[in-house]
């Protein structure tokens, strides 16, 4: 996958309606993902530390392949979707955490639950790759997101922790810091994390 870095500005709030509009439209499966799972989604692609083909993800944003009305009008909604793809790289590449379309709580029908639900998505198509070589620390860092996202409801000790607002809370604010965290674990070399003797120092200054 190859990006138009020469087109890396943000969506505007016109483009995302648009986007947006085009999601729910007859187009598209009932069961495409809504803008804010879409952007959960794209965030595990950014951070994924394989790469992963716009085909592949797009079939899995789309849940199969949309009946586009024209070539223009399939040409505009992937172009859309890469800027969007390339904002959350940005934001990642400068070590910046992540600014989600959604408030950082657990409040009745939050988004953020949406948005922890497409970003699990995400780490689903290449489980492997996220937890292969860092299996205790990715369960750890993840925590929050599988959680909110609510995928994991016979886990009764996952839940138990969901039941108690004031620790969802605090793990809740901490998503946009744990997702830098998380893509630059996957990416700063072991090397530069540990030397002898030190405690690893690969995760964002603050």
């Amino acid at each position: 996958m190859t990006l138009d870095r020469a087109n890396n500005s943000p969506l505007d709030e016109d483009e995302i309606d648009e986007l947006e509009n085009f999601l729910f439209s007859e187009a598209v499966s009932e069961e495409a993902l809504d803008y804010p799972s879409l952007h959960g989604l794209l965030t595990a692609i950014a951070i994924c530390p394989v790469t992963i083909d716009e085909s592949e993800w797009m079939e899995t944003l789309f849940d199969g392949q949309p009946t586009y009305a024209d070539s223009a009008q399939q040409t505009r909604i992937e172009s859309l979707l890469r800027r969007e793809l390339l904002g959350i790289c940005d934001e990642l590449e400068h070590e910046e955490p992540p600014e989600l379309p959604c408030d950082l709580s657990l409040e009745e029908d939050s988004l953020l639950t949406v948005w922890c639900q497409g970003f699990m998505e995400g780490v689903f198509m290449r489980e492997e790759a996220w937890f292969g070589a860092h299996e205790g620390e990715m369960a750890e860092l993840l925590l929050p997101m599988m959680i909110a996202s609510e995928l994991f409801e016979d886990d009764t000790e996952l839940q138990k922790m969901r039941d108690d607002s004031s620790l969802m809370q605090g793990l809740c604010t901490e998503i946009p810091d744990l997702l830098t965290d998380i893509y630059l674990l996957f990416r700063v070399p072991e090397t530069t994390k540990k030397a002898p003797g030190k405690k690893a120092s690969g995760k964002k200054k603050r």
